[in-house]
């Protein structure tokens, strides 16, 4: 597939450039997302949140950013992803550098969701770069990519601690300047389209589907129940671990160390499993080998001493989080006419749909409590496993590449 590019291969629009371009902008967009997990201890006790009052907020956040990314990338697919790539950024930072200057819960709610549509603007077209751009290299790409949000989401946690305990709560805007910064950025140096082959139609796409292979159809499906699950796992632990770490008596600053350490761990982990993917082709093994070895880690996360506890939560989040960039890069190969709508599917329906699933589970944690909920969900991934077991063994022959 052409991109872009110049013939002359033009240094500005270089395939190299244009990755490390989306994975800073990727590491910049995603410190606002993160910048709620920090404050749930801090906004539970201002409004008198429940646990159920506090999955909305998540809930808010993850169902923003999820379900119209699918819709976010279907159109950076048609028009061009330098649109997306803007704006997305502009509006996150803006409107989610207020969240700790929000005066009541409802529009607490509003301002997430409309910065949280901002990343599913983006998202979806960042993913999409290293499809257009990444070469033979397309899973390394594209868990670069993935590693400059997981070390964001990681940092931003830590940022917006550090601005409430060290300066004042009421200084959160002033996180917005540098993503306005990365906008200007953006606005020099990513192209203006992408190549008409990347573009697709609704038309065309469910053409394409309906001529698909049933194989194929089939693992489209087990990957996004795959990824459904991961982010069922992985939107609990962003959205209590905070509390529950601090609970049991760590201060706020250290929680958002632990947050750090287990995000920026896993995103690093994301590239490795991108490696093995690219040298390999063996990503239904990998997705695997994810989720069996942070389901005991997890588990027993919640059944050890607190220093035992953080070191198993950090170690499953390698292991958790190496399971994404995998997802999305065999979604992308199984759909290449429509990278950013493949990986939307990734990184917006099945996510919504564990957005809508953590609005339960907050009902849920009220009366059975963090570590009670964390382990039942463990016996999803057991199953996911289970199913992924089952499809390798069943078309083994007619996916030798997956």
């Amino acid at each position: 597939m052409k991109n872009d590019v110049t013939d002359s291969g033009s240094n500005k629009y270089s395939g190299r450039l244009q990755v490390i371009l989306s994975a800073v902008s990727h590491f910049i967009t995603d410190i606002y997302q993160a910048f709620i997990i920090g404050l749930i201890p801090l906004l539970t006790l201002k409004f008198d949140l429940s646990l159920f009052q506090v999955a909305l907020l998540t809930a808010t956040s993850v169902m923003a950013n999820s379900f119209f990314s699918v819709f976010f990338g279907f159109f950076s697919d048609r028009h061009g992803i330098k649109y997306f790539l803007i704006i997305g950024p502009f509006v996150t930072s803006v409107f989610l550098s207020l969240l700790g200057i929000i005066p009541n819960y409802y529009l607490l709610i509003i301002c997430l969701f409309i910065g949280n549509l901002g990343i599913a603007a983006y998202h979806p077209a960042s993913a999409a770069v290293a499809g257009h751009f990444g070469g033979n290299r397309k899973a390394v790409s594209s868990s670069i990519i993935n590693f400059g949000g997981n070390f964001g989401s990681a940092l931003g946690v830590l940022l917006i601690i550090l601005i409430v305990e060290n300066i004042n709560v009421k200084f959160t805007p002033a996180a917005m300047i540098p993503g306005i910064i990365m906008v200007i950025i953006l606005l020099k140096y990513v192209p203006s389209s992408i190549s008409k082959a990347g573009q697709t139609s609704i038309r065309s796409f469910t053409f394409k589907l309906k001529n698909a292979k049933r194989e194929k159809i089939y693992l489209l499906i087990l990957i996004l129940f795959s990824i459904y699950t991961l982010y069922i796992l992985w939107i609990t632990i962003f959205t209590y671990m905070p509390l529950y770490y601090t609970r049991k008596g760590l201060s706020l600053i250290n929680a958002g160390i632990i947050m750090f350490l287990f995000n920026m761990l896993g995103g690093a982990s994301g590239m490795v499993s991108g490696w093995l993917f690219d040298r390999f082709k063996r990503g239904l093994y990998i997705i695997q080998a994810g989720f069996i070895f942070a389901i005991p880690l997890f588990y027993f996360t919640f059944n050890s001493s607190l220093p035992v506890s953080i070191m198993l939560f950090i170690f499953g989040g390698i292991f958790l989080i190496s399971v994404q960039p995998v997802c999305i890069r065999l979604s992308q190969d199984l759909l290449p006419g429509s990278m950013s709508f493949a990986s939307s599917l990734i990184l917006g329906f099945a996510p919504g749909l564990a957005g809508i699933t953590m609005i339960f589970l907050g009902k849920a944690a009220d009366k059975i409590g963090i570590g009670r909920l964390m382990q039942l969900e463990l016996i999803l991934a057991a199953f996911t496993v289970m199913l992924l077991f089952i499809f390798s063994i069943l078309f083994k022959r007619k996916l030798k590449s997956y």
